[in-house]
Order: structure tokens, then sequence, then C-alpha cells
């Protein structure tokens, strides 16, 4: 990244990019910097010289972008594995939330709350399924280095309003509970042993939680959190 000083003394910082293009490209990043691309032919001075004659252009770009950014504030919080985390609204041409640099960040040409809310629970769905899968796995895995088999397994995530989990044993068919994505990574794990452990115990005898300790150590603290 280079920087050049205009005629009136303030600074602007440019990233060079040397491609076999015909005229000289330039473009203002939304954080303020330019990336201009040119080709391997034209001297540093001129690609300066154009950049000062550009000055007008580029201040007003740059402004455009602050502005913007002052408007999008953050809304809301959400919550994921057992942290809040602020959500900041972004106008952008994507659509699409992400989580990065400790926020949610939601690109959408229509800021408003409901389109807002569904972008989120779309990150939501693709992400918390991908951890259950990397937990069944997890568990199974588990299961196996301890000598046990475990069946065949449908998992299947849905919102359900009075219980964290459920395993259809007969029928190989465990069912997770959307909202633990707001809690803690272990505590998703324990609701996935406690369904693991209706394959070998159909109830909650002594022998079921006996079986949790043994597999799974921490049980009670992290599922307690559900409580």
């Amino acid at each position: 990244m280079n920087t050049l000083k205009f005629p009136d003394g303030s600074e602007i910082s440019y990233e060079l990019i040397r491609k076999p293009v015909k005229n000289l490209n330039l473009r203002v990043k939304e954080d303020g910097t330019l990336r201009i691309s040119a080709n391997s032919r034209i001297s540093l001075r001129r690609i300066e010289e154009f950049i000062i004659s550009q000055q007008a252009f580029i201040m007003r770009a740059v402004s455009r972008f602050r502005e913007r950014a002052a408007e999008n504030e953050i809304s809301d919080h959400m919550r994921w594995l057992g942290q809040d985390y602020p959500v900041r609204v972004i106008q952008n041409s994507r659509e699409c939330a992400v989580l990065e640099q400790d926020e949610f960040r939601v690109f959408t040409r229509v800021p408003g709350e409901e389109h807002v809310r569904r972008l989120l629970e779309v990150w939501l769905c693709e992400n918390f399924t991908q951890l259950c899968r990397e937990l069944n796995e997890e568990v199974r895995s588990s299961l196996v280095r301890s000598g046990l088999t475990p069946p065949p397994t449908l998992i299947t995530i849905k919102d359900m309003k009075s219980r964290w989990g459920s395993c259809a044993w007969a029928k190989g068919h465990i069912s997770i509970n959307l909202r633990l994505a707001a809690y803690p990574r272990d505590t998703v794990l324990s609701v996935f042993w406690h369904e693991y452990a209706h394959f070998w115990h159909h109830d909650h005898s002594p022998r079921f939680y006996a079986f949790l300790q043994e597999h799974c150590p921490d049980y009670r603290r992290w599922n307690s959190l559900l409580k």
C-alpha cells in the first residue's frame, strides 16, 4: 500500500496492481483507499499525477462511503453459542449475514427489520446445521472408540417449544432444537449425548445417567444451563 499527498496536504492510500490493461483504472474502495490498475509501462510518477488529477472525484466518493458507514448503525443483538453479538445492518447489493470481527453484519438492499431477521435466520440455520453435523460425528466416533456401535441415525433440526431434543430410538431418529444455537457448544453437545444415550437406555433411570457420566463426564455441568 502506497501513500500519496495531495497539493492541499491531505493524503490518500492506494494499492497499485500491474495488469496488461490499456488505460489507467481507478476505484475507490469502501475503506477510503484506492485500487489502481495500470500497465507495467506506465511510470509511478504518471500514475500519481493521474490520482492527483482525480482528487475531487476521489474525495466525493470517500465522503459518500463515510456517510453510508455512519448510517450503518448497530440495531440489535443476536446470541450464538453462548455469546451475544451486536448486529450491524449495512446497505449493500449483497443479501447475506456474516459473523466477523465480533459482530453480525447483515448486508442487504432492503434494511427492514423483518428482512434483516430472515437473513439472520438463514445464517443461523446453515451454521447450526453444520455444527450439529460435527457434534453428531464427534459423539458417534467417541462411542465407537468405547466399543459401542451406534445405529444409523437421522438428525433433524427443529424449532421446538417444549424439548431441547428427542430420540425416536426405534426409528433411529434424533431431533435437535434450533434454539440451542444460543447456548455454548458443549451444552449442545450434552443434548446430543442425552439423546444418543436413549438408544441403550430408553428411560431416565440411574443406568441412563451412569451411561452419560461414563461417556460425557461434564454432562451435568453443561446441560444444567438448560434448566
